[in-house]
């Protein structure tokens, strides 16, 4: 059959009017869209042109119609001159066709208008790919994917602003990072500190410092090149290299530590002041009191400055360096120059030398005092090589022990010095390195310039430091040196008195860079607490994840404020400088150790373009940062990890989960890789032994109270420290529900109830339709290697009889035995974790099961619930046993096994089978016998068994027609004397007396001898522990299987045993040992 299709051009097409709507015909090779966009006329027409296309196959168009050039989208593929753009404008003709009228048939045909124009008949986009059309939902294609990836304002949420988002490497790395480690102590104790520790000691000082420093440069840029670092960098970087913990305490030690750097800053401006600028400032009779007062109103300034104008504090921030650098310049250029001789009064005491409290020209007013050259030209050797040794003193000394005779005239020591108390007051001048990192979300090329500026920064400063202290040591005389608030030189500050051109310039200049390292801290500390805050790790902290109108965190900011008003408090540098140094030691030892966790792990992510690193620099870097903190005030460095600690702790208590793909989750994931590796669960010793539970849970929508009473029981367990697994099996096909996500959700319901009872354990689901399969997976899966569960913790089926769950149950226990697993049925309510008990916990110990009863019952009495109750132990004697001698073994056992308890032995009473044994047999045997000759399926058997069951234990009702249901507990002597008399009386079940039934002789002897166990065990039970708190018995084996029969005669069996308990225990060991008598 042919279809008939005249081509047109789209000018007369669109004469016509519009194209109504075509419907696909089943034989047409293809479907056309019935919503074809209007044409535009494209001149010059177009000759109509009749194509007959008969049995055209998809594919062939295009040789039929060389034309036409459609590619998978429904445009042109071809751009070429030669090949136009084709335009289809579809009109239907009902015109019979020839070939149609011979046959009797009408075949409509369709008008196609072509034009040069854009093509009308076209593909959704997504049947290119149709065959990935369904993962589109969780797939994005690659396009999109790729540009999503390219936008890092997307994918990483950094909000950069668009006049500061093009940093280069010296604007936005280097010269902050010089500005924030060139600070105070290099202009006000670097001269006293070379004096102190000589310039030998004094370079080992600043070289340790900096080799400390310059490690942790070479980690962080490690881990600041491995994928980019929103703002924020440093705290970013050490919480996602180390965790929420490590992260959320070592981000409070930063900012404390960048809090009491603002308050070292303030008080050291305000000594520049006092001492230096305007001594007249000096009101209260106390100094440090003047300190205390200045400092406090100096940080409220400059607090206000910061609310209020950050803006311009970041703008001021190259003048505050260039203030640094011209007075550095300034005084290299004084002692290199030809600087004249500044004149001391200096007096002697024996062999050694002091100044005094006066002007060199008053000198001669003193007795014993002389004028000697204190400041001299470069390289002056005589002076260079008195400063080489160290020149320690204690407080209230002149000289190295020699103590100040005139307190008020001397220039005496105020503060006893050593190596390590020198190291921990230098160290603050070292720090600032992560200034750069910082400003990570300004950078044009973070992962370039943050290597680059940090490494070259610290290398710059490392050299100033040194060559100042070698022209220090050369420039003036040890008297000089340690006269640390130039009272001997007319109360200058040396530094500046050795200036060029003027002392002032060095003067502003230090006070100007001060006030500019604090300003930025007070602006850095206020925004780390408020990064804090918004990560959500610390709930205390949320208080602070707000911010004002114009999006400063004024809050964090009064934090800030709060911490730097103690630092303030204390009012001297020398005692700030250590508390700086502890907290920043803790936060850069923390980032050498993510360095060095990342790169001995080597996770697939971890991928830094910064190579020059290892491991072992990482490593180094973290042992010196511990050693300094140690040697230089360990008591210090106690309160600083303690503090950490506690925040740790706190943020693993409560603290939000966060999985950031950190470093320390990679280690838990090896050791626990080599940990398991290592324990081979063949060679486990009786020793190391444990109960490894798996906790089997009735599948329902909502946990219900057998359930939680299941998951209190398996908690006070816990003293075992073995693994918990919680497992349940969904009666769901897997491949239906995944978009249900019912096997989430109850995993997820699972896992909160692990965490409502404080159970630190696993949560196992599996998915299987037939419920008995699915829990046979789930005792094969759960667990991995040595921690394979070797204990099957289930509770009681209650309603078995109903729900027809003993095939279920019993499998549960044939199973453990092939796998060699301990079953633990718990039966009753048993106690929530808060609920204490009072009484006995009794053991009745029928056959040797590996120790497996008394070590629960002693695991339970580690449990503050059962802790107040007391050990029973009851064992079964037969008639030839010796109950004496099995008595006295049994306390010697326990004496050996370190358990104590009391010891009974109960002999079982050899009676005749009961009225009451008979019964219970009676019925079994009828059930069994019923469904055999009904012929039922499976299911109807098992509906009918549960009619069967519900009735013949239902109250006032007897399956058994003749027979007297009295149980052998209550039965009198007579009773059974009589029913032993009336053998010929046959009872039938079920049957009318005309009807055949089950009759004595029938029964099977292993079912009515186990029976007959049951009943009598049961009546001891129930005699000696009917008011335990606890009744823990062995569980006899199950049958061997032949059908459903044997599960449901075992199930009827232990019901019988427990029957009457209020709350039992029933213990099948795996015959493995798990107590020993051995240490």
């Amino acid at each position: 059959m042919a279809s008939r299709f005249s081509v047109k051009p789209a000018a007369e097409a669109a004469e016509e009017g519009p194209t109504p709507d075509l419907e696909a015909s089943p034989s047409s090779p293809a479907e056309v869209p019935s919503n074809t966009p209007d044409l535009q006329p494209v001149p010059p027409p177009t000759p109509t042109v009749t194509v007959e296309l008969e049995s055209i196959q998809p594919g062939e168009v295009e040789s039929k119609t060389p034309n036409l050039l459609l590619n998978a989208n429904g445009v042109d593929n071809v751009n070429s001159p030669k090949t136009p753009k084709v335009t289809f404008d579809i009109k239907e003709n009902t015109e019979p066709d020839s070939h149609a009228a011979d046959t009797g048939a009408t075949t409509d045909a369709t008008q196609i208008n072509v034009s040069e124009s854009t093509a009308m008949i076209q593909k959704d986009e997504n049947e290119n790919l149709y065959l990935y059309k369904h993962e589109s939902k969780r797939m994005p294609k690659m396009s999109s994917f790729l540009t999503k990836l390219a936008d890092y304002n997307t994918s990483l949420q950094m909000k950069k602003t668009t006049d500061g988002a093009n940093l280069s490497t010296l604007m936005g790395v280097y010269f902050p990072c010089l500005q924030n480690i060139l600070g105070v102590i290099l202009f006000i104790r670097m001269p006293w500190l070379v004096g102190q520790a000589g310039v030998i000691q004094s370079v080992l000082i600043i070289g340790t410092c900096c080799l400390t420093t310059f490690l942790t440069a070479i980690s962080m840029s490690a881990i600041a090149t491995n994928g980019a670092v929103p703002a924020g960098g440093s705290y970013f970087m050490i919480s996602r290299s180390l965790g929420p913990q490590f992260g959320g305490s070592v981000g409070i030690i930063f900012f404390l530590g960048v809090s009491f750097a603002a308050s070292m800053y303030i008080v050291g401006a305000v000594e520049i002041l006092m001492n230096y600028l305007i001594p007249e400032m000096a009101v209260l009779e106390n100094k440090w009191n003047n300190m205390r007062m200045y400092g406090i109103s100096l940080l409220i300034i400059m607090s206000g400055i910061v609310a209020v104008g950050v803006k311009v504090v970041n703008k001021l921030a190259t003048v505050f360096l260039a203030c640094v650098i011209i007075s550095i310049v300034c005084i290299w250029v004084g002692i290199l120059g030809s600087l004249g001789e500044q004149q001391v009064c200096m007096m002697s005491q024996g062999n050694a030398s002091y100044l005094v409290k006066e002007a060199a020209k008053n000198c001669t007013t003193i007795p014993g005092a002389s004028v000697v050259s204190g400041l001299t030209k470069l390289l002056n050797t005589s002076n260079f090589k008195s400063n080489v040794g160290p020149y320690y003193m204690k407080t209230g000394e002149v000289a190295p022990g020699v103590p100040a005779s005139n307190k008020d005239l001397d220039v005496y020591n105020d503060l006893t010095t050593s190596f390590t108390v020198l190291l921990a007051i230098f160290f603050p001048s070292v720090t600032g390195l992560m200034a750069g990192s910082n400003r990570s979300g300004d950078l044009k090329d973070a992962q370039s310039s943050i290597p680059k500026g940090t490494i070259g920064a610290q290398l710059t400063t490392t050299a100033i430091y040194i060559i100042t202290a070698i022209l220090c040591g050369a420039a003036a005389v040890r008297q000089v040196l340690i006269d640390k608030y130039g009272e001997g030189i007319n109360g200058a500050l040396i530094m500046s008195s050795i200036a060029y051109p003027h002392p002032y310039i060095v003067l502003f200049g230090c006070l100007l860079s001060t006030i500019g390292a604090g300003l930025q801290s007070l602006i850095g500390a206020p925004r780390l607490l408020y990064a804090i805050a918004n990560d959500d790790v610390i709930p205390a902290l949320k208080f602070f994840g707000v911010t004002s109108s114009n999006g400063e965190p004024v809050r964090a900011l009064l934090a800030t404020i709060f911490i730097a008003g103690i630092g303030c408090a204390i009012g001297n540098v020398d005692l700030v400088a250590p508390i700086i140094t502890m907290f920043f030691l803790v936060c850069y030892g923390c980032v050498n150790l993510a360095c060095t966790l990342q790169s001995i792990l080597k996770a697939p992510n971890w991928r830094p373009r910064f190579t020059l690193y290892s491991w072992f620099t990482s490593l180094l870097g973290l042992i010196m940062c511990l050693t300094l903190m140690f040697i230089s005030n360990w008591y210090y460095a106690l309160v600083a990890l303690f503090i950490a600690a506690g925040i740790y702790k706190y943020i693993d208590y409560k603290g939000a989960e966060k999985e950031w793909g950190d470093g320390i989750r990679g280690l838990q994931l090896q050791a626990a890789r080599i940990s398991l590796l290592a324990v081979d669960e063949s060679s486990m010793h009786v020793k190391n032994w444990r109960p490894q539970l798996l906790a089997l849970l009735s599948y329902k929508e909502e946990l219900s109270p057998d359930n939680t009473s299941l998951l209190s029981f398996a908690r006070s367990l816990k003293h075992g420290n073995g693994l918990v697994i919680v497992g349940t099996v969904v009666p769901h096909d897997l491949i239906n529900v995944i978009n249900q996500n019912v096997v989430e959700d109850h995993v997820r319901m699972l896992s909160n109830a692990l965490k409502e009872h404080k159970i630190n354990g696993f949560v196992h689901v599996t998915c299987e339709e037939y419920i008995p399969k699915g829990t046979t997976q789930l005792l094969q899966t759960a667990g991995l290697g040595g921690l394979k569960p070797n204990t099957i913790l289930m509770g009681w089926p209650e309603n078995w009889r109903s729900k027809n769950s003993y095939e279920n149950f019993s499998r549960v226990v044939r199973c453990s035995h092939v796998l060699n697993q301990s079953v633990l049925v718990a039966k009753g309510i048993f106690p929530q974790r808060k609920e204490k008990l009072w009484g006995f916990i009794d053991i009745w110990w029928v056959v040797h099961d590996g120790g497996m009863m008394l070590l629960l019952a002693h695991l339970l009495k580690q449990h503050k619930t059962w802790r107040k109750c007391q050990l029973r132990i009851f064992t079964v004697a037969q008639l030839e046993d010796d109950s004496i001698k099995m008595r006295n073994d049994l306390k010697k056992i326990l004496y050996e096994l370190r358990i104590e308890a009391i010891v009974q032995v109960i002999e079982m009473p050899n009676q005749d089978i009961s009225a009451y044994t008979y019964e219970r047999t009676i019925n079994m045997a009828e059930r069994s016998r019923m469904m055999e000759k009904m012929g039922l399926s499976k299911r109807e058997r098992k509906r009918t068994l549960s009619f069967v069951l519900d009735s013949a234990h239902k109250p006032g009702t007897s399956t058994v027609s003749n027979l007297p249901s009295v149980p052998d507990e209550h039965a009198s002597t007579g009773d059974k004397e009589q029913v032993e008399q009336e053998p010929e009386q046959e009872e039938t079940l079920g049957r009318k007396p005309s009807e055949p039934g089950v009759r004595r002789s029938q029964l099977p002897h292993e079912q009515l001898l186990a029976m007959d166990t049951c009943v009598k065990l049961n009546g001891l039970l129930r005699e000696h522990s009917d008011s335990a708190a606890l009744v823990l018995v062995n569980m006899p084996p199950p049958p061997p299987y032949h059908g459903q029969t044997s599960d449901q005669n075992y199930v009827e069996y232990l019901d019988v045993l427990t029957e009457g308990l209020n709350r039992s225990l029933l213990v099948r060991g795996s015959g493995t040992e798990v107590v020993t008598v051995y240490s």
